[in-house]
């Protein structure tokens, strides 16, 4: 009992913060440019009373907008449609003949009530709802107040979209399709033996309180979790300890006749491409885009059974920009990338961008089963 109730008391201390003061620094300085936008062109168009007074929820929602964009509070139906039925429900009941002790009680209740009917759930929203009903504005313009309320929240909604892009957080937070690169109903590689979204809806209807965050993201979060987990278990292997290092590369000018014997000879599925004499890895050509340049014609090359046009250049058809990465990258996200992103192998790169090795899915299972077999019971 007594243990229970130091933990009771501790819950009252401040929460360890997961994020980095350069966040908040972002958060704070996105909050200034939509509030002085809102405020600003609100002055302007509806005079400061009107303004001022509903400054505070709108400073309100951009501390979600800005500061926690990944919670379904923060998305763009919420905010808009939410702040739009809220502010209906107070202006009706101020102008009502209830008293405002009365209005103010219903507004809050009621727009809760409304918004999580519709799914626009915005906590300020339900503070825009009683200054509606309690603080006289409907009274002064009735609902007018819709024309603030409505340009305050799209100015908020038009900032985040373009702030919180353009720094590096997605918004509003995309919605996962389920869909893998194949386009077959298959779960990615990478789910199959996890979770799936039938477990973390039983799971989040057994916990029964409302969770501040998008099932994407709670999703995300878990596989970073196991991520991090299978990671500690399996120790410090590196891209470096299971690249393959003599490999077989090709310049940008060498023709596609040549790439073709080179992967035909040594049984390869992807030829890199590098700058000549620095090494820099500048594209990569596979199998399937030398079957793209396959076309019947009369001024043509004939290699086993395949025509390919005379004279065309890897340059011309390599991809590139390339997914590659650097040795110390750990094998846990080499699994994800070889497994989940349809990759068929990664060139591996120095810090000057030069190739320095190659991994393929027969490297990565390799190296998996030499793991397995030292965690093996002797």
């Amino acid at each position: 009992m007594q243990e229970q109730l130091l933990d009771w008391f501790r819950s009252f201390a401040p929460a360890p913060l997961n994020t980095r003061a350069q966040e908040w620094l972002r958060v704070a300085i996105g909050i200034a440019f939509g509030m002085s936008l809102c405020v600003s062109l609100g002055v302007y168009l509806f005079g400061a009373p009107i303004t001022l007074h509903i400054a505070a929820p709108v400073a309100a929602s951009a501390v979600l907008l800005f500061g926690a964009s990944s919670s379904p509070f923060a998305q763009p139906w919420p905010v808009l449609a939410g702040n739009m039925c809220a502010a209906l429900i107070g202006i009706s009941l101020g102008l009502s003949a209830l008293d405002s002790v009365t209005a103010t009680v219903l507004a809050a209740s009621l727009s809760l009530f409304c918004l999580f009917a519709l799914r626009c759930l915005h906590p300020p929203s339900c503070a825009l709802a009683v200054v509606a009903a309690s603080g006289g504005l409907g009274d002064d313009l009735g609902y007018a107040v819709l024309y603030p309320v409505a340009l305050s929240s799209l100015l908020l909604l038009a900032v985040a979209l373009l702030y919180n892009n353009l720094t590096g957080h997605a918004y509003p937070k995309p919605r996962r399709t389920g869909e893998n690169r194949h386009h077959t109903r298959d779960p990615l590689p990478g789910e199959r033996l996890s979770f799936s979204r039938a477990d973390m809806d039983r799971a989040l209807a057994e916990f029964g309180e409302y969770v501040d965050v998008t099932r994407d993201d709670l999703a995300r979060l878990i596989k970073q979790t196991e991520k991090h987990a299978l990671r500690r278990s399996m120790g410090e292997i590196s891209a470096a300890d299971i690249m393959s290092r003599d490999l077989y590369s090709a310049a940008p000018d060498s023709f596609i006749e040549q790439a073709w014997q080179t992967l035909r000879e040594h049984r390869l599925r992807s030829l890199p491409v590098v700058e000549q004499g620095s090494g820099k890895l500048i594209g990569i050509v596979t199998l399937v885009d030398l079957l793209k340049q396959f076309q019947p014609s009369q001024a043509r090359v004939n290699f086993g059974r395949l025509k390919y046009l005379r004279g065309t250049k890897l340059r011309s058809i390599m991809s590139a920009p390339v997914v590659a990465v650097k040795q110390e990258t750990h094998m846990v996200e080499l699994v994800f990338l070889l497994s989940d992103q349809g990759l068929h192998c990664l060139p591996v790169v120095d810090e000057h961008e030069r190739l320095v090795g190659m991994i393929t899915q027969t490297d990565l299972i390799a190296a998996l089963y030499r793991n397995w077999l030292k965690q093996l019971p002797d």
